[in-house]
């Protein structure tokens, strides 16, 4: 009978061909009622939980309850076949520490076997977050271009507090946002009363409370927070962070984490206007905290008018400064920042922007058009970007869009351009994220990390070198002392043994060699060049750098398979594996070495990747250190000897190729860590070059 025609073996045909199509993440398959019959092993990288507790479960148990719905009408689609490969962005509830992660869902049927599906989950949060703190910056400048829309004297409200603390509240994700005012008792001591309030659906309010009013505040703050507000500074702290005659007020008040924000009204403070968080303990960054006092401020100079009618200058002092707010903010903005008219005349920059593209001075960018920042080559895409907020669009956002600085050199930004209205006229600002820097340093924490592992090894490498070295220059001294000066030729057997003891110099000088090469391919920098390489000469040039180090701890196993070259750069791949076997070293105390070891292990698995994995019989990693040991800075080891650069490193590096790294560890049974990598492409053929349009 034809294979084809064996059920088993046309499923499994199916199966492999339609997972091959799909992206390679986390593979798994669904029987008839949607239960996970299979499960690739990334899921507990994805998730951090154990594939076992998960086989034979539904799938859209593990989907954020408001994606579940959505999941299910995927999968029922791709089930039913109404769908050739449908696809949705959900979220997932992790395990423990791990909270949201989305994913991208792909699911297939199987024709052969009715009901039973076949699909990928892609982890996307790194894109998710990065475009969610795009918006959130987006959402903060439009909410602060109202809030100055409200102060202009033209239509300020009469309740100036309750035009300012919704928007707010809103963008800054507040559970409450209120406004205390300052005045005197009777016997002069400084009081607090709240004026305003906004709060969340199901946050009670606290407006009515009797302990809102006559608050002596300066005396509830600790010292340097008070001289914080005098001086116009922000505060912010959780609950415990003050005394203890405001903290158990905000605890029973259910207040995890609270902003205060100072009001100066002709230099003198005020009020506060200040943000509590009752869902978690986060404190507000710094771009929304300068963000949100400049909103402050434009309430403060709003009140600065309001409470002093006698002081006609400074009115109207305030008044230009009000309606200048926008141009205000725009300049006190962290990130580079364009406010263009018309097709994209520059109408102002801001000092960020000036820095970022090398010029000295606004005057230089002024009446040019953003055009002329972007290269030739980019000009059509830049062009649509423009379009789109030109056309009413609220935003338009352009990942990596390349602009070019006054001395010619290429940096890369994310634009994002928002419509507005400025003096009165439409205009658009663009605001650009710099992607350069976060690539230099990477790169430089890279270098760091290198440099620290060479410093760790310095030792073990002058042992390796120094005992060729001894044997080489002995072996010379015993040639010069018998080839020297002599009476009689050199018989037979003396000529036999000088070629032995040349061939015993050059083997040693080879290893010398061997190793300044491991080091040179280890410390250079050109670390955009990806090609074919044999991962198990990279694994033999780790061993023979790392052997001092693994030697007094444990035997060093190599249990190397039949693996085809991998697509990579050979320096960068010599970084992760020599982080991985120092770091098994380290988990094995010196001493032991015959009761354990260190197992390097390559193969070829079943999706086409070649498999490196580093396996030791060290202390292991405790469960809570676990998901956070590819966090940057996070290392367990004592002060001096780890920087918490490496493992985080080798995720970046491994997933940089299109790879991959896991680790499974139980506490005093040891660690293992699996890398897979890319096969690399077959070379073209020789004659490619000179066959006709090659």
């Amino acid at each position: 009978m034809p294979p084809a025609s064996v059920p088993g073996a046309s499923v499994e045909a199916q199966r492999a061909r339609i997972l091959d199509e799909l992206l390679q993440d986390v593979a798994f398959q669904l029987d008839a009622q949607g239960r996970l019959s299979f499960l690739g092993k990334p899921w507990e990288r994805l998730t951090g939980m154990l594939v076992a507790s998960w086989l034979d479960r539904p799938l859209v148990d593990v989907f954020h309850p408001e994606d579940r719905e959505r999941a299910r009408r995927l999968l029922d689609a791709a089930a039913s076949q109404r769908s050739l490969a449908p696809r949705e962005e959900l979220r997932i509830e992790a395990a423990e520490g791990r909270g949201t992660r989305w994913v991208a869902l792909s699911a297939r049927a199987l024709p052969a076997a009715p009901g039973e599906v076949v699909g990928t989950l892609v982890d996307v949060t790194s894109r998710r977050r990065a475009e969610e703190a795009v918006t959130t910056r987006e959402r903060y400048l439009e909410v602060m271009v109202e809030v100055q829309r409200r102060m202009m004297p033209h239509q300020r409200p009469m309740d100036l507090y309750g035009a300012v603390v919704e928007p707010l509240g809103h963008v800054a994700d507040a559970s409450r946002v209120y406004v205390f005012e300052m005045h005197r008792a009777p016997d002069g001591t400084l009081l607090a009363s709240q004026r305003a309030e906004w709060c969340a659906p199901g946050v009670p309010p606290n407006l009515e409370d009797p302990e809102m009013h006559g608050l002596p505040l300066m005396e509830a703050l600790h010292p340097e927070q008070s001289s914080r507000l005098m001086r116009g500074q922000p505060v912010q702290a959780l609950p415990r962070g003050f005394p203890d005659m405001l903290a158990p007020v905000l605890e029973a008040q259910g207040v995890k984490s609270v902003l205060l924000l100072p009001l100066h009204v002709h230099g003198q403070l005020f009020g506060v206007i200040g943000f509590d968080n009752c869902r978690e303990a986060r404190p507000w960054g710094p771009v929304e905290v300068n963000l949100l006092s400049g909103a402050a401020g434009a309430l403060s100079l709003a009140l600065e008018q309001r409470t002093d009618n006698a002081l006609r200058m400074r009115t109207e002092t305030t008044l230009r400064r009000t309606e200048a707010g926008v141009h205000l903010l725009i300049e006190a903005f962290p990130d580079p920042v364009m406010v263009h008219v018309g097709d994209g005349v520059l109408l102002s920059v801001n000092p960020a922007l000036v820095q970022y593209l090398g010029y000295r001075d606004a005057a230089e960018l002024m009446g040019r058009h953003v055009l002329e920042l972007v290269r030739p080559e980019d000009r059509g895409a830049a062009q649509l970007h423009l379009g789109q907020a030109l056309e009413g669009q609220r935003s338009a956002r352009a990942v990596e869009m390349p602009l070019v600085r006054r001395d010619g050199e290429v940096v890369v930004a994310d634009l994002v351009t928002l419509a507005v209205v400025v003096d009165g006229a439409p205009a658009r600002v663009t605001v650009a994220r710099d992607f350069t820097e976060r690539k230099r340093t990477q790169a430089q924490l890279m270098l760091t990390d290198r440099m620290a592992s060479m410093g760790l090894l310095a030792a073990g490498i002058a042992h390796e070198l120094n005992n060729p070295l001894a044997y080489v220059l002995s072996n010379l001294d015993f040639l010069h002392g018998t080839v020297g000066p002599r009476s009689r030729p050199l018989s037979h057997d003396e000529l036999l043994e000088c070629r032995q003891v040349l061939d015993d110099a050059r083997e040693g000088a080879e290893r010398m060699r061997q190793i300044v090469r491991q080091l040179r391919v280890f410390s250079r920098v050109d670390d955009g060049k990806e090609e074919a390489v044999d991962v198990h000469r990279v694994l033999d040039s780790v061993t023979q750098m790392a052997a001092s180090t693994v030697r007094a701890r444990a035997k060093l196993v190599k249990e190397y398979g039949e693996v085809p070259p991998v697509q990579g750069n050979e320096g960068k791949l010599f970084q992760v594996f020599l982080n991985l076997v120092i770091n098994a070293a380290h988990a094995i105390d010196e001493g032991q070495s015959e009761s354990n070891e260190i197992r390097l292990t390559t193969f070829l698995d079943d999706g086409g990747r070649v498999m490196v994995v580093v396996r030791d019989t060290g202390h292991g990693i405790p469960p809570e250190h676990l998901r956070r040991i590819f966090d940057p800075f996070f290392t367990t080891k004592a002060s001096g000897v780890g920087t918490g650069l490496g493992l985080s490193i080798c995720d970046t590096i491994v997933n940089g190729m299109g790879g991959h790294i896991s680790v499974e560890s139980s506490v005093g049974a040891g660690t293992t860590f699996r890398v897979a990598l890319n096969v690399a492409p077959p070379p073209p053929p020789k004659d490619a070059a000179r066959r006709p349009g090659a």
